[in-house]
């Protein structure tokens, strides 16, 4: 294959303040995951999805493959201890399915995320031609402040500059799967986004126009957000 998407799916939700993770919940008709994984399954750059899953959901989430038909899926890799290591997991789960071309691609995606377009995917993997790394962000439209206490301002930031990243986020898989292969778990303990680790070691990452209707399902008004939209677009089934 040359292009693979990795779509994260071990966390636990807490913030949501539900006893089933967030991802799992039904979501006018469908698990959450399900819509996240549907626009894997219509994107024509997309030949494969791996799902990084904790092993008690591995059965379920091959039963909604038949019975959603998303048969893009191949496997289940087990989650990580944090984000970083449950990346790992799911690049190496892709490697015997990936060709050798240099230039093939990896999606790296959050299973909370069930409005992601098929335009933008497609972009992603598109701008891949031109760029190592790709990252959809939004310029921030608020003024931005710093303080260190969260009671005074300390400083003002220059909003021009300031951009907010979303997931997905696309990749050379190769070179990226042997970065988060040899970077000791300590290390990857350390960070966060998923193109933390390429940027320090002085991968270009290119920026590309997100969506603001991308949203990732954390707290109960992103969930109604989610169904709202969901319902314009008439995805209630």
């Amino acid at each position: 294959m040359n292009n693979i998407a990795v779509v994260l799916s071990g966390g636990s939700g807490t913030r949501m303040g539900t006893d089933l993770p967030k991802q799992y919940m039904d979501l006018l008709g469908k698990p959450v995951l399900v819509h996240t994984l549907g626009a894997l399954q219509r994107c024509q750059e997309v030949e494969g999805v791996v799902a990084v899953v904790h092993p008690a959901w591995e059965k379920r989430i091959f039963q909604w493959k038949e019975q959603f038909q998303l048969n893009k899926l191949l496997v289940a890799a087990p989650a990580g201890e944090n984000r970083q290591l449950s990346i790992r997991n799911g690049l190496l789960a892709a490697q015997p399915f990936m060709t050798q071309n240099a230039g093939a691609g990896v999606i790296i995606q959050d299973a909370a995320r069930p409005l992601t377009s098929v335009e933008l995917l497609s972009r992603l993997v598109q701008e891949l031609q031109d760029a190592p790394a790709v990252l959809p962000a939004l310029p921030i439209t608020d003024t931005t402040y710093v303080s260190r206490d969260g009671q005074w301002v300390d400083g003002l930031l220059e909003r021009s500059t300031l951009f907010a990243g979303q997931a997905p986020e696309a990749f050379h898989y190769w070179p990226y799967m042997t970065l988060y292969r040899d970077t000791p778990a300590e290390e990857l303990g350390t960070m966060s986004g998923s193109c933390q680790l390429p940027y320090r070691a002085g991968w270009k990452v290119k920026l590309i126009q997100g969506e603001a209707d991308n949203l990732k399902i954390t707290y109960m008004g992103d969930w109604r957000m989610c169904e709202k939209l969901l319902t314009e677009r008439g995805d209630t089934t």
